[in-house]
């Protein structure tokens, strides 16, 4: 059995014996009973390939909702601004560049002259690392509502309620959207834009909101509850962290301004960067869904 893990958690599930065994337990326990119980599906071809046509209706709405706010002018120098996406890159903790190689002719590098120049430069992990310092994790929600507003107004309402108590595949997805909603905290993603982002793009961010209003309405909409509220241990988890989290975040706003800022060099650059660095990790740590 091959097993892959995010460097940041292998401490935490193999670094004690006990521990590293519970994991494998649990990774070869759903391995064997994923293959060797479940080899056909539980739910008749028709229903599956009605519930394939919800799918790719709501695919096509999220895909094009997505691209429409990646491809607005302005949310390459919104993203650098209001996530450490550029100190990140500068700061040698993961195992590749944060960016592919530049095409022949860039001045840097780095695609552009002065740093991230599209989002075709940069790797996914740094992407959605950066999303989720912010407290936004756009990369794991956003579309979502639209898409599940687009299946409901096609008068798939019923159909969205039977994929989600019958098909494993649709539970498992509204699940970890739920997650990451409960991990986004916009109030703390203010504070991000407010103190880092240049005014003009502001709006991008009430595109955020809006798309996120959105798809907590129509999840409640359609689990007829609050996020988690299936998943208490997990929802109590993730309350008590925020406790930690959010100071943290909000020191890393300030460290980022000062280093952004004209007066950090020499002594104070090198001080100001491990600081900036733990915040990273803090965050990292306790939001564990890193990228």
């Amino acid at each position: 059995m091959k097993i892959t893990e995010q460097g940041e958690v292998i401490a935490d599930k193999y670094g004690l014996p006990g521990i590293a065994r519970r994991n494998l337990d649990l990774a070869l326990s759903a391995v064997v009973e994923a293959t060797l119980l479940h080899r056909h599906s539980v739910n008749d071809p028709g229903s599956l390939a009605r519930w394939a046509d919800v799918m790719e209706l709501m695919s096509d709405a999220a895909f094009r909702r997505y691209r429409d706010f990646i491809e607005t002018p302005g949310l390459v120098e919104y993203f650098r601004a209001s996530t450490p996406v550029e100190e990140l890159a500068a700061m040698n903790i993961g195992s590749r560049p944060a960016r592919r190689s530049a095409p022949s002719g860039s001045t840097d590098g780095r695609g552009s002259a002065g740093g991230l120049g599209s989002i075709a430069d940069l790797r996914a992990i740094p992407w959605v690392f950066g999303w989720t310092q912010s407290r936004q994790i756009v990369p794991g929600w956003f579309g979502v509502g639209t898409a599940l507003a687009a299946a409901r107004e096609a008068g798939h309402a019923d159909d969205l309620e039977a994929m989600l108590e019958n098909w494993q595949f649709f539970g498992a997805f509204v699940s970890n959207v739920e997650m990451t909603l409960a991990k986004t905290d916009l109030g703390i993603a203010r504070h991000y834009v407010d103190r880092l982002v240049d005014p003009s793009l502001h709006h991008l961010f009430e595109r955020v909101v809006a798309e996120h209003d959105l798809t907590a309405a129509e999840l409640a909409r359609l689990r007829g509850s609050e996020p988690l509220d299936d998943l208490p241990v997990l929802k109590r988890t993730l309350a008590v962290r925020d406790v930690y989290l959010d100071p943290i975040n909000v020191l890393q706003v300030e460290l980022l301004t000062r280093a952004r800022g004209p007066a950090a060099s020499g002594a104070d650059d090198r001080a100001l960067r491990r600081a900036l660095l733990l915040t990273i990790n803090g965050v990292a740590a306790g939001l564990r869904n890193t990228g």
